[in-house]
């Protein structure tokens, strides 16, 4: 992947990149609609890092994260060729503010759940990540994400 725009193309072209309402958010939401999960609020922008699901009641946060823009510890993806110092500082800046929310969030007693686009890219990834939700809406602590 090459890199080549000067630096006033690449701020436009990153303001232009959908934060909310994305092809992976909508992805989830669908899969929550699918197995009749009710009562969850999307976008909620009152709670720290602005998850992307959110059950109030059951203190349930869920985040849909791109592999690339978050640093997938899985994926670990393509990097552009070009301005590579930029782009490894933008995900690293992106996974410690991740961090930083996580612990918040744990500390506030939230229970975490974070999906990574790869999980949406084959049906057992998806069965997997199915059976993660409901666990998650059981209150189940998998992943010591509480």
């Amino acid at each position: 992947m090459v890199d080549n725009l000067k630096p006033n193309d690449r701020r436009k072209t990153m303001q232009a990149i959908k934060s909310s309402n994305t092809g992976l958010e909508r992805s989830l939401f669908a899969m929550l609609a699918g197995m009749g999960i009710k009562g969850w609020k999307k976008g909620a922008s009152d709670i720290m890092g602005k998850p992307d699901v959110v059950f109030y009641d059951r203190r349930l946060v869920v985040f849909v994260d791109g592999c690339f823009w978050h640093g997938c510890p899985v994926c670990k993806g393509k990097k552009p060729a070009t301005n590579s110092e930029y782009w490894r500082q933008k995900v690293m800046k992106n996974k410690a503010r991740d961090e930083k929310n996580q612990i918040e969030l744990k500390k506030q007693h939230w229970l975490l759940v974070r999906i990574w686009e790869h999980e949406f890219v084959d049906q057992v990834s998806r069965k997997e990540l199915r059976n993660r939700i409901r666990k998650a809406m059981e209150g189940d602590d998998l992943y010591g994400e509480r």
